[in-house]
């Protein structure tokens, strides 16, 4: 099931109404929401629910063994079950990656094994809900949460629907009490969450979809277009994708709120940073806290050597490149930023404001511009489709000539409403005009919102991580 679709509509009503109805009783309100992130999740594939189910009962029991001293018997245990976690995420997600990799190395050296390609389903979000599986065995682990003993409300912990799929990524200990404890309706929070599902919306439909319709256009065929449209294409992309997963994060956390339940914020305006550091404070916050406490720390962090300090960062951001994706145009990409990050190790730490200014502007469009490009690594078929794209950047014709100039009309608007409510947690929170000004706006992005999505349906991007 997608946010952006008729049957989410009416999903997420029916889902409020029966679980505010089941209030006084916090078990059964705990199992009608684990039935309804199953039903959420088993519309796309219910074959599926095994896998989340499997993590889910390995998980909890696995927490169960330890006796919380940190002994080799926890260690053991806690190990298994990453093992089993990442196991699994392997053998769906990089399997054939894995294969390809190895069938590519044997032929640099004459072998060309003939073995076949695996026909593998891909298990949406599945990234996702094994990270914050092997995060709560850690937590476990080192006596960050003490494990429950309640499994429905850990099953709701993994599954819970709005953030399954594509997050945010959720630890323990945030997310777990919330499902421990009886709530009360708040109507403040509820109208607030609907104006973040509004501007998810018009974020996802309209920007996200109609910028990437010209972004398919440009990199089918690179060899067809000058180096200048593919720069554009690449900052297109950027522009999609931002739309497009704070999008998602926008409407999951929207959703949760009218269940008075908090998820965590995943973007906070990365494209008004003044350089590459911030910016990843800022871009999937949810992905590099987990990185954050679970690789960077373990490896020692900031706290050793700068020449260590920056092996810990590449390794973080090419692991993170490897969650996004099996292939090896992930790898570059992560690569690459963690290069990009490599200064911020050896150079002097400046502290900036919590915002940016209009003085600093150009800062923030050169931080946009260098990540923009470093994307598109991301948005590349496979490595013959990043050479072509980089042949044309570097060795194609540099006449200017406007490509598909009309995303600029969703652009610049998006960007200007985002500088302006940049202060805020989501630009439509806190709207200071009247009532009737403020009913006008709701009113026209549901018109743009169902214009745009007449003759367009595009797929999350990070349904496929």
């Amino acid at each position: 099931m997608q946010f952006d679709t008729y049957t989410y509509a009416l999903f997420l009503p029916l889902v409020f109404f029966i679980y505010w109805g089941l209030r006084r009783h916090l078990k059964w309100q705990n199992l009608f929401l684990l039935v309804a992130s199953y039903v959420f999740y088993g519309w796309w594939d219910w074959r599926m629910l095994g896998l989340i189910v499997l993590t889910s009962v390995s998980t909890f029991g696995t927490a169960l063994m330890m006796r919380g001293d940190r002994s080799r018997h926890d260690r053991s245990w806690a190990a298994a079950n990453i093992v089993l976690n990442l196991g699994i995420l392997a053998v769906f997600k990089y399997l054939n990656f894995m294969r390809d990799s190895f069938v590519h190395l044997l032929g640099l050296f004459g072998v060309n094994p003939d073995w076949p390609t695996l026909n593998i389903l891909l298990p949406v979000g599945i990234s996702f809900y094994t990270f914050q599986a092997i995060s709560y065995t850690i937590d476990v682990y080192r006596r960050d949460i003490k494990p429950t003993r309640d499994i429905v409300a850990f099953s709701v912990f993994i599954a819970f629907f709005p953030q399954l799929v594509a997050g945010p990524i959720e630890r323990a200990t945030n997310l777990l009490p919330q499902f421990q404890r009886k709530k009360e309706f708040d109507y403040d929070t509820a109208v607030i969450g609907m104006r973040q599902i509004l501007w998810g919306l018009a974020k996802k439909i309209i920007v996200a979809d109609s910028v990437g319709y010209y972004v398919d256009q440009l990199l089918y065929n690179p060899y067809y277009y000058a180096a200048p449209s593919m720069i554009w294409a690449g900052i297109l992309f950027a522009v999609q994708i931002y739309a497009d997963f704070s999008g998602y994060s926008d409407i999951a956390i929207g959703s949760a709120k009218l269940l008075n339940i908090k998820l965590q914020p995943n973007f906070r305006y990365p494209f008004f940073s003044r350089n590459m550091k911030e910016l990843w404070q800022r871009w999937h916050i949810s992905l590099m806290t987990w990185f954050r406490h679970y690789v960077y720390f373990p490896l020692g962090g900031s706290r050793c050597s700068k020449w260590r300090t920056a092996l810990n960062v590449m390794i973080v951001f090419a692991l993170s490149g490897l969650w996004h994706g099996a292939d090896w145009t992930f790898v570059i990409w992560g690569t690459v930023n963690g290069l990009l990050l490599l200064p911020f190790v050896f150079l002097p730490r400046k502290k900036l404001s919590e915002h940016a200014s209009w003085r600093e502007l150009p800062q923030c469009l050169l931080t946009f511009f260098l990540f923009a490009m470093v994307f598109i690594a991301f948005r590349a078929n496979g490595i013959t489709h990043l050479k072509e794209i980089c042949d044309v950047i570097i060795n194609g014709s540099w006449r200017l000539r406007p490509v598909f100039g009309q995303p600029i009309f969703y652009i610049v608007p998006f960007f200007i409403i985002e500088w302006l409510g940049r202060k805020q947690e989501f630009p439509l929170k806190r709207l200071p005009f009247p009532t009737v000004v403020r009913w006008i706006i709701y009113w026209s992005l549901l018109a743009g919102i169902s214009i745009a999505s007449l003759d367009r349906n595009m797929q999350f991007i990070y349904f496929q991580f």
